[in-house]
């Protein structure tokens, strides 16, 4: 296995991009969910998944998700 050097490291460190969580408590707003403890869990619960999943979230893991709202 190759070393990096330091200079190679803080390269990387320096452009490396942090992924950015792309649902919000407002989304899950926009499909019923009420500010509380609920929309926490969910909100919670979907970024578990994304993390899980090497920061990928399918569309329709969200969908899916959302839909036992909107039905009510």
């Amino acid at each position: 296995m190759r070393a990096l050097n330091i200079e190679q490291l803080i390269k990387y460190v320096n452009n490396y991009k942090i992924p950015k969580f792309p649902i919000s408590g407002d989304s899950l707003k926009e499909h019923g969910y009420v500010t509380g403890e609920e929309l926490g869990k969910k909100l919670k619960s979907l970024e578990t998944k994304w993390i899980e999943n090497d920061f990928i979230i399918e569309k329709k893991i969200i969908e899916k998700s959302l839909e036992k709202v909107d039905k009510n």
